[in-house]
This record gives C-alpha cells, structure tokens and sequence, in this order.
C-alpha cells in the first residue's frame, strides 16, 4: 500500500494510519449502534388470566387438555349447577307468585273503582228521595196549619218519619262513598306494593341464572391451559389463590426486547425489526417497532419513612422495547418466554444495516449449534 501511495513507511507514518483505521473502524461501529443496534435480551409476552371461578362448587367435567389450542368461548370446565338450577327454580316460582299477587291486587282496584260510582249513585238516589220526603213533609205541615180537619196527625208524623229515614238515608250513602273511595286508594296502594316486589324479584333470577351460567367456565381467548390440575370433584371457590389453571392468551403476542438507553436515539414506532427465537433455530421473524418503554423501575420510589440510600441510587442504563410481529398467525403459535436476538433498522445510517442483517442471519444458523442458555447473574 505504501508503494501504492508513494509514501515512505515511516514509524509516523505507520503510526497515523493505525489511528485514522482505529478512527475509521469506530465510526462505523458508532454509526452502526445508533442506526441498527441489536440485542440479545429480548423475549416473548403473551397476556396470561388466572383461571378463577366465579361460583364455588365442585367440578363435574372437565373438557380442556394442558397445552391444547382453544378458541375463544370454548368450554373447559363445568362446576356441578344442581345448587343454582335449585335457585334458580326457587326465585322462578316467587316471581310468579309476586306476578299473580299483582294481577289479584289489579282485580281488586278495578272492583273498588267499580264501587265508587255505584255508591256515588246510590248518594244521588239518596238525595232525591231525601228530598222528595222533605217535600212531602212540608206540604203535610202547611196543609195541618191551614186546617188541622183536612189532614190527620198520623199521615203528618208518617211524613215526618219518611224525611228522617231519607236523612238517615243519605249519611248511610255519604259513608258509603268515603268507604268506597278509601277502599279504591288502599286498593291503589296494594298494587303499587304488588308491582314494587316483582323487579326485587325478576333482579334475583336475573342473579341467579348467571350464577347458574358461570358453572360453565369458558376460555377468555384464543389460546391454550397450563398448569392445569384440577380433576372431576375438585372443589372449587372464587379466590384467586385457588385458581383452577391459568389461561395463555395467545391473541396477542409480542416481543419485549431490551438495549442500551443510547442506542434508542433514532428509533420510533414502524421501524422494520428482525428477530431469531432460541426455539426455532434457522427461521427468521419480521415485526415492527410499537413503542419505546421510556421508563424504568430504577427510577421509582416507594413512599416510606427511610430516606433512600444514595449509594444504591443509580440505574442500569436499559431501556426496554415493545415489538409487534408482523405475522399475526405465525406469533400465535410461538411459545411464551421464548429468548432470542432482535436488531432494528432506523431510518438513519441505513448503510451500516447490513452489519446487523449479517450478523442475525448468523445467529439464526448458530442456534443448530450453540445453546441458548444464558449463564446466571
């Protein structure tokens, strides 16, 4: 090369051209880790539901196998539902006894209201011949004053008599009709009573045939049972540590991947990423960028009465980072916790990118050899 460039190999010389390679080399290497930085920490999430019941009783049938797919609503276990269909039964019968009160209550008030009118008839009835005595009476009386010959005594205390059983008349209709009217609103009462005890109840049946519903436990979502021990006879209570199982949903997966907090600068959501999984040596899996977490536990502080050590203060200088699969199908069939390698290609130094697509293609392929297994911290 020094003949090549004419130059006299000098110790200076020699000297300079290993600085500016050591210069040149590292320039890359910068350039590489802000534009396609890669990490082996990484591993695959999927949400995970602790199977707990919402009803206790003991397991009747059991459907669901560890580790079998499942779809969503599939069923997995059936709690005996004798108890709750005997509820269930039971509340059937009070609401249709509070139904027919109401309807009884119902005939009741239209017989009360029917006899509202009839005693208000009866009062008029009252009335006219109250006042038709009244007049008889006073027309005897004036006829006696006139000439006590032209009418008898008797035919005037008979008249008498007859206005004070037409007075007596109408106060017996007058009652009549306060009792009617009073039976009518009492009446009223009662069916307003009678209506208010049937949402009381049709509330308890709509309570008791969803207990009776969540005999049946289904799977929350697409995926699959671990830890899955329960057995016919089991019994089971609504306490979360006394799961019957626990579910992986599987709809849903995605990669956490963490790197240096400098190397983060340059990435947004969508950058294109790359990833092998330590399960499936030789396959390469696409995805995009979701979001950078921009937060670490190192940073948070519990509320206590002890000040903070501050030699403990500090923080590991990681950030970590959400990737989505671009595959869908093919990241529902990947297994929870996988490890692996991930690399992101920004948008900036998109030559150095090759660095990082050589260097995750050879891991890909030396995942045949070498074990996945990191060593203990």
């Amino acid at each position: 090369m020094f003949k090549v460039l004419r130059i006299k190999p000098t110790a200076y010389v020699i000297a300079a051209m290993i600085v500016a390679g050591v210069f040149m080399i590292g320039g890359v290497v910068v350039v590489w880790t802000q534009a396609a930085p890669i990490t082996d920490k990484m591993v695959t999430s999927q949400y995970v539901v602790q199977l707990v019941p919402y009803v206790k009783g003991q397991v009747k049938a059991i459907y669901a196998q560890a580790l079998q797919p499942m779809k969503k609503g599939e069923l997995l276990l059936e709690i005996d539902p004798a108890p709750y269909e005997y509820t269930v039964k039971q509340v059937e019968a009070q609401l249709a006894t509070s139904k027919a009160n109401v309807k009884q209550a119902e005939a009741a008030l239209a017989t009360a209201n029917a006899a509202v009118p009839n005693s208000q008839a009866n009062l008029d009835k009252a009335k006219a011949a109250d006042e038709l005595a009244k007049t008889q009476e006073q027309i005897a009386l004036n006829i006696q004053r006139a000439d006590k010959a032209a009418i008898s005594q008797l035919n005037v205390a008979k008249a008498t008599q007859e206005r004070e059983q037409a007075d007596a008349a109408v106060q017996q209709a007058v009652a009549g009709v306060v009792q009617a009217q009073a039976s009518a609103q009492q009446a009223a009462a009662a069916v307003q009573v009678a209506q208010s005890s049937v949402p009381a109840v049709e509330a308890q049946l709509q309570d008791a045939r969803f207990n009776l519903a969540q005999c049946k436990m289904l799977a929350p979502g697409d995926g699959y049972v671990v830890n899955w021990q329960v057995q016919i006879g089991t019994m089971l209570v609504p306490a979360p540590i006394a799961a019957a199982g626990t579910f992986v949903n599987v709809s849903d997966t995605a990669v956490a991947a963490v790197f240096p907090q400098n190397w983060l600068a340059n990435v947004e959501p969508g950058n294109d990423v790359e990833m092998v999984l330590n399960p499936y040596p030789g396959r390469l899996f696409l995805g995009k960028v979701d979001y950078v977490i921009a937060a670490t536990g190192g940073g948070q502080f519990t509320t206590s009465g002890t000040i903070p050590n501050a030699a403990r203060i500090g923080s590991d200088g990681l950030y970590a980072v959400r990737i989505n699969f671009t595959d869908r199908a093919v990241a529902s069939k990947l297994s929870l916790g996988s490890g692996g390698s991930a690399t992101i290609y920004t948008n900036k130094g998109k030559a150095t990118h090759v660095i990082s697509k050589v260097a995750i293609r050879m891991k890909k392929w030396l995942l045949y050899v070498m074990p996945s297994v990191e060593k203990p911290s």
